[in-house]
């Protein structure tokens, strides 16, 4: 649960502090008024990537932390971070060129920590996610979260590489001793390449942060230097100043409370004095450490150039590597004997495979009758849902021999047809909400968000949804952007967000509004006006009373 969250410079969001409730907390605002970007700002804390664009115009920099409870996290990561009393917090910071840092609990974390952090904490429904429902292998992937089977899926992914690397083994029996020694030769080149770089996890963020301080190490030394000289003659002064009010203070007693100022003045100046020497002989650095953080920067940069996108990927392809000389290095085993390792390690992927789809044919059939429940509550009369997992043994991949599909139909007379072939946009969110709900009940994320889940629905459907989000609430905390003012009118928490130009700069603020205020703003969105009228105000009254608000 997220406790509170601090944007700064972030986007259209100059400095803003927003503490949610623990149930359904209900954004609005005019179209534009930055409502997604906090939103954004979470993702981004919560380890999404991010270009140099997220920065406020004129900002040094963008940050964003936020405070949570500890109650869904694993064991594991509690004692990984060193989180005591429940609570912990994550900061996240980026620069002008796009780089970022971040602190779990105060210590130094990597994007994929961050990433791994966030899947314990909140999940995330965009306004495009249902698009994603469309994909075959997503709606693989949820049917697995929610019957609980990712170590079988991770079993069958395990067994299928196992299967391919005796493949290759037998593949390699098979080359011509010259492209096998070429093919080794190149393998351990790119191997060693990688490996004679002893990269440490998280060596490449703390050389990021650290080399603009010891590229410009020079000029922060006679700054530092400057700056001493002046705050040291300062103190000088305030003490001979300290010590003629002292006198002034005996003759007159009034000027006794200035005496003690300027006396706590001249301890202050004079203990900043010490702290910009210590930081002048900290800052200047000599030029092996300048050439050292350069050229291991370099190294990564050649590094990712050549072998992957991140240095995570480039460790990757090291793994991949060793394999591959593990197997064409490994040519003692005859080719019949291979041959039999190969078929043991094909049974055993065609057991594991078979025994995932029986768990995943039965986790299908619960997964219907619950999405198909928590639909017929979202406006569907006559609605038909089904997930469908076909089995097929020429067909396993390091996924199992299993295709989903999740089928669809609201037409009465209509048969079930595949979910991206039959459903409109509203339908669509509404089935994803449905889905997240019988998500929710199998899954510790302690938090959703749901950003405009209600587009393309009617006021009719709205309420329903407002009806279902509320009943997600009770377990869950919610955070919901919305544009229907009766989901609105569902909310524990409502929160207003408008943009206003502030020294010539958009800037997006965030208010919670009391009783008053929220029926003004829900009548604004049921007439689209920011003046309400009095017919305006009683229909927002009877909307939040219904809602029992």
């Amino acid at each position: 649960m997220l406790k509170k969250l601090s944007i700064r410079n972030f986007a259209v969001i100059d400095s803003l502090d927003l503490e949610p409730g623990p149930g359904l907390n209900i954004f609005t605002g005019e179209t534009g008024a930055g409502k997604s970007i906090i939103i954004s700002a979470l993702g981004f804390l919560l380890g999404e990537r991010s270009g140099s664009d997220i920065l406020r115009p004129g900002a040094a920099s963008a940050e964003v932390e936020g405070d949570f409870r500890a109650a869904n996290l694993p064991p594991k990561a509690v004692e990984r971070w060193g989180i005591k009393g429940g609570v912990f917090s994550i900061r996240r910071q980026a620069d002008p060129k796009g780089r970022t840092k971040a602190a779990i609990n105060g210590a130094p974390a990597t994007l994929a920590q961050l990433s791994e952090m966030g899947g314990f904490l909140v999940d995330f429904h965009g306004q495009n996610e249902h698009q994603s429902l469309l994909k075959p292998e997503v709606q693989r992937d949820l049917l697995d979260r929610y019957g609980k089977l990712e170590k079988e899926a991770e079993a069958v992914a395990g067994a299928w590489g196992e299967a391919r690397s005796i493949e290759e083994g037998l593949n390699a029996v098979s080359m011509s001793e010259d492209e096998r020694a070429r093919l080794l030769d190149l393998y351990r080149f790119q191997l060693e390449e990688i490996s004679g770089a002893n990269i440490k996890e998280g060596e490449e963020e703390e050389l990021e942060a650290l080399w603009p301080r010891l590229k410009n190490s020079e000029k922060l030394f006679s700054l530092s230097g400057d700056t001493h000289a002046l705050v040291d003659e300062a103190a000088g002064n305030a003490e001979k100043a300290a010590e003629k009010i002292k006198a002034l203070s005996a003759i007159d007693p009034v000027a006794e409370p200035l005496t003690a100022r300027l006396a706590a003045a001249a301890i202050e100046l004079r203990d900043l004095s010490g702290e910009l020497r210590s930081y002048g002989k900290g800052v200047h650095s000599n030029p092996g450490e300048v050439d050292r953080c350069l050229s291991r920067l370099e190294k990564f940069k050649s590094l990712k150039k050549k072998y992957g996108a991140d240095i995570p990927a480039v460790l990757a392809k090291a793994e991949e590597l060793r394999a591959k000389v593990a197997s064409l290095d490994d040519l003692t085993l005859d080719r019949s004997e291979l041959e039999k390792k190969l078929a043991a390690a094909r049974a055993k992927l065609q057991r594991l495979a078979l025994a995932l789809h029986d768990k995943r044919a039965a986790a299908a059939k619960k997964l219907s009758a619950e999405i198909l429940k928590e639909a017929q509550g979202l406006g569907f009369k006559e609605v038909r849902f089904s997930v469908d997992a076909a089995y097929d043994e020429a067909a396993i991949s390091s996924c199992g021999g299993d295709s989903v599909e999740y089928l669809f139909t609201a037409n009465p007379g209509y048969p079930l047809r595949p979910l991206r072939y039959t459903a409109s946009g509203g339908e669509m969110a509404r089935i994803m909400l449905a889905l997240k709900t019988a998500l929710s009940r199998a899954d510790r994320i302690g938090a959703q968000v749901f950003d405009e889940v209600d587009a393309g629905v009617g006021a009719v459907t709205g309420r329903l949804v407002g009806e279902k989000l509320a009943r997600l609430a009770a377990d869950k905390q919610i955070f919901c952007i919305t544009h229907l003012p009766q989901v609105a009118a569902f909310g524990a928490a409502h929160f207003f967000v408008e943009k206003a130009v502030k020294n010539g700069v958009s800037a997006a603020s965030v208010s919670l509004l009391d009783a008053s205020a929220r029926e003004r703003e829900i009548a604004r969105m049921l007439g689209g006006k920011k003046q309400s009228t009095d017919v305006g105000l009683k229909h927002a009254r009877e909307l939040l009373a219904e809602a029992g608000k």
